[in-house]
């Protein structure tokens, strides 16, 4: 599976910088991670005022983005990256494990 994270990063225009950067992030993740938007929505349902915390912390993971990701042939990967990072063509990273887990999807 494929997740891809934007970000878009403010710049400081008393130090001469544009106005914004926009950013891509795609890291492969393991479906049984992934918290289906309908379990979301039925556990809003249940108790909407309720405030809720992970059962368990699972700490900070850093990710190294190693390789710079060519949007324009990223559809290999995921048909999705092209229309999410069009604003950042120049700034899509990833990291080499993850292009060795799509490399040996079927």
């Amino acid at each position: 599976e494929v997740q891809v994270m934007k970000a878009l990063v403010l710049g400081e225009e008393e130090r001469g910088q544009n106005q914004y950067q926009v950013m891509c992030f795609v890291n492969h993740f393991y479906k049984m991670d992934f918290i289906s938007s309908d379990a979301m929505s039925k556990l809003r349902q249940k108790n909407p005022g309720t405030i809720r915390v992970a059962d368990e912390d699972k700490g900070y993971t850093n990710y190294t983005m190693d390789l710079f990701l060519d949007v324009s042939k990223s559809k290999v990967i995921s048909k999705h990256i092209a229309t999410l990072c069009t604003e950042a063509a120049d700034s899509t990273y990833t990291r080499r494990e993850d292009l060795k887990q799509w490399v040996q999807r079927p």
